[in-house]
């Protein structure tokens, strides 16, 4: 959920350029952009067979997904299989991370990832948000992307949940399983749903 929760203003929301509207994490209807949605289907698309490819071609799969994640460090590691990147050229990877199976992204906000991260497997990171306490724009399918931050030497343990709006600073540790829905400082170790702050590592 949004740190400062708008009300979509839709008169003003049908005049702007979807992806203006993406980028200023303002409101849209999925289901009513087909540019959007054309991004997601070819990137899962790309990730099925990148997933194909790499059970008998590690490294013509690693060489796809070089081109598929532009704004990935050469050095980073990712391995396969991946579970879905919806909007690759919004994924923001520094040098020497390393992030194992099964990684998910949904879906058109901001995620940058440090340097010298550690991620572990079936993590999951979401950028959308829906009204909470609206239905109606809940069946109407509005949503609102809010960008995630994690900083550098991270280190995430298997199964952990990112919700959107969340910055997590340097050298922070998450325990495996925990679910992160707000700001995490730097030097510090977190687990639980919610996760919480258990250590701080000066």
């Amino acid at each position: 959920m949004s740190k400062k929760l708008k009300e979509p203003n839709l008169e003003a929301l049908a005049a702007k350029n979807i992806f203006d509207k993406v980028n200023d994490g303002d409101w849209y209807q999925y289901s009513k952009e087909p540019k959007i949605q054309a991004i997601v289907k070819h990137s899962a698309q790309i990730v099925q067979q990148m997933n194909d490819v790499a059970k008998t071609d590690l490294d013509q799969a690693t060489s796809m997904l070089r081109e598929f994640l532009p704004n990935a460090s050469q050095s980073a590691d990712i391995y396969f299989p991946l579970t879905s990147i919806e909007h690759p050229t919004k994924l923001f990877i520094g040098e020497e991370t390393f992030i194992n199976a099964n990684l998910q992204i949904l879906s058109a906000g901001k995620v940058t990832i440090g340097a010298h991260c550690f991620i572990g497997p079936n993590c999951q990171l979401f950028t959308p948000n829906h009204h909470p306490s609206n239905k109606e724009l809940r069946r109407q399918g509005w949503q609102y992307d809010g960008p995630i931050t994690i900083g550098d030497d991270c280190w995430f343990g298997g199964s952990v949940i990112v919700l959107p709006n969340v910055t997590i600073g340097d050298n922070v540790v998450v325990g495996a399983g925990s679910v992160v829905t707000k700001d995490v400082p730097s030097n510090t170790i977190v687990a639980g749903n919610p996760a919480r702050i258990i250590k701080h590592n000066d």
